[in-house]
């Protein structure tokens, strides 16, 4: 079910209409079975995952909290983070680590389990993860309700693709909902219609025109292969960004408040800015549930390093099970790294140029990011560096034209796209001003997209 389709509208009608009306003590019940009606939409068969894997988390932490011995509770605590990252390795890694890890050695080919990946499965997974290792580092100790942490995992908006939510930053707000109030609506819908605005008109349009030259890669003309780059650079952030601000409108609209994930990342002047920015709960987890525990910065500039980029290579395999996720993660690690240490350096270039290296080195990362192999990855670079020319630029350009209209909307608008910009604008404008303008968005976004929507790219993972 996405937020951009039809079904879903009907299905936040009743939703919201139910919560409206249930006694807020009763308003977890309604998260959880909200979320598992959410969830069952796309396949009733997979229903029963974030529920198996929210019974492992509150269970592992049940058992936790019985244990006699600070070691004993560690023990029990990774007892019950291996089984609940089961899953996740069965359907998301047993055909890569057969295939493509050991198939090399043995000469397997065949993919060994030919099932679909479960929907939002590596969110609920490190959402759960997390609620297990502050649980037992004494960070969220106080003791919660099964019903609660369900609703936790289940709270609809953010359960598909995140953000990834620590205990704090949710359960709190479950125990002690906000008063019901059909005030100050404004800013959640004007969220909900940016995250709209960025799916179906940016996002869907170019992904139509990336979609259709990545298959070509090793014969485009660097025009074409150019346009396939820049345009995955605008889609992802307008597919993965708008799903984000649709999220964080739809809890508002229920009373909640989720943490942002995007603080206008393209205009980061490093790769450690950009991971300050993109992605935010990711880059938290990560830090926090990785780098730390491997080190993090205590032992020198050259374990700092090696941790980064063990750190990032895992947050790349995390987004799929493919070598060049790996690669897209060891990318940015080496990035990162190079940005920590290099600081001096970086701190002399001036900022217009920082930020225009920055972009085209998690550009050409996104080649790996987007790309079904490694070698089809490598023929876009190359095709985008040494084409057969720049004599079709013309008529790669008026072919286009729709597309690239978008892509200079997007860079020139991007600096602009902040919630603290929406909020101050709907604060601004008159009622009479602003209703019309939400209104015209959402006809414009309704009207190119003609109605239907592609699913988010980060469904996938």
């Amino acid at each position: 079910m996405l937020f951009s389709s039809p079904i879903f509208y009907l299905f936040f009608g009743i939703y919201f209409a139910l919560h409206l009306t249930v006694p807020a003590k009763y308003r977890t019940y309604l998260f959880i079975g909200g979320g598992a009606v959410f969830y069952a939409w796309w396949r009733v068969g997979y229903a029963w995952i974030p529920f198996f894997l929210t019974t492992t988390a509150y269970g592992g932490v049940q058992w936790m909290e019985r244990a006699q011995t600070l070691r004993s509770r560690k023990r029990r605590a990774t007892a019950a983070i291996v089984v609940l990252f089961l899953p996740l390795l069965i359907f998301k890694y047993t055909n890569f680590i057969c295939r493509d890890v050991l198939g090399p050695i043995f000469g397997w080919r065949a993919a060994l389990l030919n099932v679909p990946l479960p929907l939002g499965v590596s969110f609920i997974t490190f959402t759960l993860c997390a609620y297990i290792v502050d649980s037992v580092r004494g960070r969220f100790d106080k003791q919660h309700s099964g019903t609660t942490v369900g609703a936790y995992v289940l709270f609809f908006p953010h359960l598909i693709a995140g953000p990834i939510l620590r205990p704090h930053e949710l359960i709190p707000q479950l125990e002690r909902p906000r008063r019901r109030a059909l005030r100050r609506f404004a800013v959640p819908i004007a969220l909900f219609t940016l995250g709209l605005v960025k799916k179906l008109v940016f996002a869907d349009q170019i992904a139509q025109t990336v979609d259709a030259l990545y298959p070509q890669a090793g014969t485009l003309t660097a025009p074409s292969a150019l346009l396939a780059i820049y345009g995955f650079s605008a889609q992802i952030y307008c597919d993965f960004s708008g799903y984000t601000d649709m999220a964080l409108g739809l809890a508002l609209m229920l009373g909640v408040r989720l943490p942002n994930n995007f603080f206008r990342p393209y205009a980061a002047g490093s790769i450690v800015d950009f991971w300050r920015r993109w992605h935010v709960t990711l880059s938290y987890w990560l830090r926090d549930y990785i780098y730390i525990p491997l080190g993090g910065n205590r032992h020198g500039r050259f374990r700092q390093a090696v941790n980064v980029i063990v750190t990032m290579a895992i947050g790349g395999l995390w987004h799929g099970a493919n070598w060049t996720f790996v690669i897209w993660g060891f990318l940015h690690g080496i990035g990162v790294a190079v940005g920590h240490g290099m600081r001096l350096v970086t701190r002399s270039i001036p900022g217009w140029l920082a930020v225009l290296i920055t972009f085209h080195f998690v550009t050409i990362g996104w080649v790996f990011f987007r790309a079904p192999s490694i070698h089809v990855a490598l023929a876009m670079l190359h095709d985008a560096v040494s084409g057969f020319g720049w004599s079709d630029a013309t008529a790669v350009v008026s072919a286009n034209i729709f597309v690239v209209v978008l892509l200079a909307l997007f860079f020139g608008l991007h600096r602009f796209d902040d919630h603290r910009e929406v909020k101050a604008a709907v604060r601004s404008l008159r009622p009479d001003v602003l209703w019309p303008v939400i209104v015209t968005l959402w006809v414009i976004a309704i009207t190119i997209s003609q109605g239907s929507s592609a699913k988010f790219i980060y469904f996938d993972f």
